[in-house]
């Protein structure tokens, strides 16, 4: 029985469902919690597990729990059985133009921001509670500089971008705008550069001088929030939560959607001084208490022995680099072993558990050997 579950079906490099994971794990990474995917980016999966179990949904496994999160999907809401099922409304979907999820087991709504709220009660007539995000910063690792971190699609402001790019050109400004993104089909600018998308990007918000964010809506923007917090103004567009998160021209520059007012000059030249602090999350009255085993777990070694998988096919052993024979023991680590024990893309038992060893007996090991 686990106390929460959080479930999305694929977890983006990039995203806000995977960014509300990370901090929310991060923050309570002593309380019980589990994220379950279907697919999803590896890179993404490593950064989770730092702090919390996140376990690749196979079909037809019965999920027990207090609790039940859902994220946009919930498919495999009839394998879940929980005390309580949760939908977690990341989006504005009256200003998106999309519907509402309705889905009859869920009995609770959480949204982002109380535009999310609102906007979803409107739609559905539920009721929807208001949860802040969580965010927690990472100690930041920092010549007019622009940074985005987004993909580059219509409604994520793609078609702003480029006005923007052409006024600061036509007003002989010079800029380098970094694009963090995945999206192939690119703005052709000659300042524009692109790389790939960073999980560690509080560095690049930082050193920038502005990080710009032109979409249609957002119900919370994890980038804009974390370059506040970090002190570096934003140029966004005004989005319903912009008042609630207490956002203002005092923090950077709020244009238009049509982009008819772009002051270039003002831009380059006006510097900012502030302190941002983010309205605070409310997840500690809604998770289910419970002390978490995984933290302790990391520090303990996993002794295993080797299944015939490694000789079957014929696998050498990135960490002993050989291929073990049936039978062959040695210690790994946490995220080692629930890899080798079949939490992989083709759900292949590499090993058996011969024991646990926990921290206490891996210190009299060290402090013994001195």
């Amino acid at each position: 029985m686990t106390k929460n579950i959080f479930y999305f079906h694929h977890l983006n490099t990039i995203g806000g469902v995977e960014n509300m994971f990370y901090e929310l794990v991060k923050k309570y990474k002593d309380w019980d919690i589990v994220i379950y995917y279907d697919t999803g980016s590896q890179e993404q999966i490593r950064r989770l597990k730092q702090y919390a179990e996140v376990k690749r949904y196979k079909k037809g496994t019965i999920i027990e729990c207090e609790k039940a999160f859902f994220n946009y999907n919930a498919k495999i809401i009839d394998y879940v059985n929980a005390k309580d099922y949760y939908m977690v409304i990341h989006a504005d979907y009256k200003a998106q133009g999309v519907p509402a999820p309705n889905i009859p087991k869920i009995n609770h709504y959480i949204g982002v921001s109380q535009a999310a709220c609102d906007s979803f009660t409107e739609l559905t007539g539920k009721p929807c509670q208001l949860c802040y995000n969580p965010i927690t910063l990472d100690p930041p690792k920092r010549t007019l500089r622009l940074v985005s971190a987004t993909r580059l699609t219509k409604e994520k402001g793609k078609d702003r971008m480029i006005k923007l790019a052409k006024a600061l050109d036509d007003a002989n400004i010079p800029y380098e705008w970094t694009v963090y993104t995945n999206t192939k089909d690119t703005i052709k600018n000659p300042h524009v550069i692109y790389k790939q998308p960073t999980l560690d990007i509080n560095g690049k918000l930082k050193e920038a001088d502005y990080v710009v964010q032109l979409s249609d809506s957002e119900s919370y923007c994890y980038t804009m929030v974390q370059a506040l917090m970090l002190g570096t103004p934003i140029i966004v567009t005004p989005w319903n939560c912009l008042k609630e998160l207490k956002v203002t021209n005092e923090y950077g520059f709020i244009l238009p959607f049509d982009m008819s007012i772009i002051p270039v000059q003002e831009i380059y030249k006006k510097e900012f001084h502030f302190k941002y602090t983010p309205p605070a999350d409310s997840w500690d009255k809604i998770l289910e208490p419970g002390k978490s085993q995984y933290q302790e777990d990391l520090k303990s070694l996993f002794e295993v022995a080797a299944t015939d998988q490694y000789e079957k096919r014929r696998a050498t052993d990135i960490e002993l680099n050989e291929i073990p024979k049936p039978g062959q023991r040695w210690k790994v680590n946490k995220l080692r072993y629930d890899i080798l024990s079949g939490d992989n893309e083709r759900e292949i038992q590499y090993v058996t558990l011969v024991r646990k060893i926990p921290p206490e007996e891996i210190e009299k090991e060290k402090e013994d050997s001195k």
